[in-house]
């Protein structure tokens, strides 16, 4: 009897998992086919350049990239900074970082209609930014990282790369190959 409510259970969770695998795939959010990452069409193609659309293909896999690591970068600081400091984690952030979040906040907040940047404010941070709350707060983040210097280094290259991607400009192969070899070297060490 005991074996039969086991395999009750097992394919009802199996169930379960299809259903939400499924849900997931008609948000666009490809489980099952891996990377597959279909664009959102809202605007015909056709009404651009055959160049222009060529040159977002190609840079938009590298947003996706940047996308994924600024974000995955802000949780860990969020996680291990509230894991170690506590509820008020962001007092240790340098002021200066406060400041200018605090300077967005208010400034977005003007603009009741847009839809908001983020819900915490390590999502008003900058990129570089990222990098500066994690020296500030080097005992937290030691075990992690190798040494200051190979963070800093990685993220000004990064940034210069991103801030090219970011106001719609066209990264050459070789840079392309540095943002995916600095992205591996991040995941393999923090992750």
């Amino acid at each position: 009897m005991d074996s039969i409510v086991k395999l009750k259970q097992f394919v009802f969770n199996g169930i379960l998992t299809e259903d939400s695998l499924s849900t997931l795939e008609k948000e666009g959010i490809s489980i099952r086919q891996g990377s597959n990452i279909q664009p959102i069409a809202r605007i015909e193609e056709t009404d651009f350049s055959p160049r222009i659309i060529h040159s977002a293909s190609r840079m938009a896999s590298i947003y996706i990239v940047f996308f994924c690591l600024e974000n995955a970068v802000r949780e860990l600081i969020s996680a291990r900074l509230s894991e170690r400091k506590g509820i008020d984690w962001w007092k240790s952030v340098p002021e200066k970082i406060r400041k200018n979040v605090d300077g967005l906040i208010k400034e977005e907040e003007k603009y009741r209609y847009h839809a908001q940047r983020s819900t915490s404010n390590i999502g008003y941070t900058m990129f570089g930014n990222l990098g500066q709350i994690i020296i500030a707060n080097w005992e937290d983040f030691s075990d992690l990282i190798p040494n200051q210097q190979w963070l800093t280094s990685r993220f000004e290259d990064l940034e210069k790369s991103r801030n090219i991607i970011m106001h719609t400009g066209l990264l050459p192969e070789i840079e392309i190959e540095r943002i995916e070899s600095i992205t591996r070297d991040w995941l393999r060490q923090v992750g």
